[in-house]
């Protein structure tokens, strides 16, 4: 992505337009402005070993789970994930949200998001904003640091690569 690009994720419920690229930071950090849906389902529970995640609220109330800690917050409030640390934000209630979001170091964030909201335009992804595992791992959420906490990363990667490699086989390639 390109700063001031804007990408589109209608099913997910989600527009991310980009401030900074991993080319335009030198790989430093990726920043994007990320509007959610009111509706919209909130990503799972995720961890970035080797990335710290900020996400600072522009308008709306988002609910915020890092860690141990669960709350909502208000537009000026920030929340920071450091790496490894479990986390998830996603509307507080049935109203639009509109937040900031940094990962740092940028590795290869932007092309995940690329990658699932291509799917998720391509008619992949259900109302709720969930796609088949086979689809989604074509995504490659391991290349982006992208896990779910509590199962071995060893086991993600290996798994998500055979996922991709059999989704990759689907009809209807993006």
């Amino acid at each position: 992505m390109r700063p001031g690009e804007t990408i589109e994720a209608p099913n997910m419920g989600m527009r991310v337009t980009c401030r900074e690229s991993a080319a335009s930071s030198g790989g430093e950090v990726v920043s994007f402005d990320l509007w959610m849906r009111g509706d919209a389902t909130p990503p799972p529970m995720h961890v970035h070993p080797r990335q710290e995640e900020r996400i600072t609220v522009m308008s709306g109330s988002v609910r915020s789970r890092s860690g141990r800690a669960d709350r909502v917050l208000s537009p000026g409030d920030t929340v920071v994930s450091p790496a490894g640390e479990p986390h998830t934000v996603g509307p507080a209630g049935n109203e639009d949200v509109e937040m900031v979001a940094e990962l740092r170091p940028a590795l290869t964030y932007e092309q995940f998001m690329e990658r699932s909201f291509a799917l998720d335009r391509a008619g992949y992804v259900n109302a709720k904003g969930r796609g088949n595992p086979l689809r989604m791992a074509t995504a490659k959420p391991h290349e982006a640091e992208f896990f779910l906490p509590h199962i071995p990363l060893g086991l993600q990667r290996a798994l998500i690569r055979a996922l991709d490699r059999l989704g990759r086989r689907l009809p209807g390639k993006i």
